[in-house]
């Protein structure tokens, strides 16, 4: 199995055509491709041609699947006068579209380079190399493959509904062959590229958790703790942010190993607590309620962007007694305890904005965060919390001060 059956790029084919992360059609040393403009509907065809190359192919179908929102009266007319023009396109001596049962068809034949079968042929005949033992002509072809994935297939057709199963087709096969690679370099303690990979695939599919998990190990592997540690808080906020997801078990696992690892007393922001970030009895219209170790995350985040862009913001921290209270009352139970820090939970929700983040501080008192929040905002708030509670037969104890950076 010779590393050089695939070639990156192509060598004696008369016709090159990439799709993966970007579309060129080349001839030679001429871009067929960038004669866009009046060929634009000729490059759809060809580009549905392309990757329906399996199948006979009747015109009908052609025009509902490329422009379901034109009804042709003659969609068989259309389609020939297209073909003819994407035949002129490409030229004499390429002969890719043949006619058959009244349907046409595209004719992968040897004059042709195209990019994704020269990438999953890599791949696949990567993965039954791996299987047999031969580790290095494994690598060689993994990394053959990989090189031709520079994005998701056809991405300027990002809305079309006919790409989309041959789209996640060659995505999967791109990130289980990045995951293989990264294990076969591994036995070889190749770590650096193992991080040089995984950082590529990562500006392809950012949200694929099993690379960071390979990146992070690779990190440390390489004695590279503070960079790991940065790495996981980073890609765990990122997670939260933009997709509402807390760290997996497997993410728990990786940050205690970096925890283990880490000579600066385990000092790392842990986003575990996400377990139970949400409890049960909060209000969609509320304040967010969280754990302490992730409101300290949120506060430094929110710190930096109020400093960052000159934006107010405040720091509230409230606790509340009994108006009748009294020698007898401070000796109250827990139970009566708990009931009054259920009832000043409850009250801060309701009355906080949805941006606010609230957690609970100690046994009797709750701190916020009042991210884009005046000092006059801040006490109208507190104004508000003192009347609700007071309704309630509670006194509100509260303190204010600005948001900044905690040492």
């Amino acid at each position: 199995m010779g590393a050089g059956i695939f070639p990156t790029e192509a060598t004696g084919k008369q016709l090159k055509v990439f799709t993966l992360g970007h579309f060129v059609v080349k001839k030679g040393e001429i871009f067929l491709s960038e004669s866009h403009g009046r060929s634009r509907k000729v490059w759809e065809l060809f580009k549905y041609l392309l990757v329906n190359h399996d199948r006979i192919l009747l015109p009908e179908v052609i025009a509902e699947q490329l422009w379901p929102d034109h009804a042709y009266d003659d969609a068989k007319s259309v389609i020939r006068t297209l073909i003819h023009r994407l035949r002129s396109l490409l030229g004499e001596g390429v002969d890719l579209i043949k006619f058959a049962q009244g349907g046409y068809t595209f004719n992968r034949h040897q004059d042709l380079w195209l990019d994704i079968s020269v990438f999953e042929s890599s791949c696949r005949q990567a993965h039954q190399a791996a299987k047999q033992g031969l580790s290095p002509e494994a690598v060689t072809l993994y990394r053959q493959g990989l090189a031709l994935y520079q994005g998701d297939l056809l991405p300027e057709c990002l809305y079309s509904d006919w790409l989309i199963p041959l789209r996640g087709h060659y995505h999967r096969l791109y990130l289980q062959s990045v995951a293989e690679l990264a294990l076969l370099l591994k036995k070889t303690h190749a770590h650096t590229e193992i991080i040089e990979e995984i950082t590529k695939a990562l500006l392809i599919d950012y949200f694929e958790e099993e690379l960071h998990l390979i990146l992070l190990e690779a990190l440390l592997n390489e004695g590279k703790v503070t960079q790991a540690k940065w790495h996981y808080e980073n890609v765990t906020a990122i997670f939260y942010r933009e997709m509402g997801l807390k760290p997996s078990p497997a993410m728990k696992r990786m940050f205690r190993l970096i925890q283990e690892r880490d000579g600066d007393n385990g000092n790392i922001l842990d986003f575990s607590a996400f377990r139970e970030v949400m409890q049960s009895r909060q209000q969609a219209a509320g304040a967010f309620f969280c754990e302490p170790e992730f409101f300290h995350i949120i506060y430094n985040l929110e710190s930096r962007r109020a400093e960052r862009n000159s934006r107010p913001g405040l720091v509230a921290l409230f606790a509340a007694t009994s108006l009748d209270f009294s020698f007898s009352t401070a000796k109250a139970g827990t139970a009566d305890m708990a009931a009054l820090q259920d009832v000043l939970q409850d009250v801060l929700q309701e009355t906080l904005r949805k941006s606010d983040v609230l957690c609970r501080f100690g046994q009797q008192q709750y701190m916020a965060l009042l991210p884009d929040t005046t000092p006059e905002q801040g006490q109208r708030i507190l104004q508000r919390l003192a009347t609700s509670l007071k309704e309630r037969d509670l006194q509100l104890k509260s303190r204010l001060q600005p948001l900044t950076l905690s040492e």
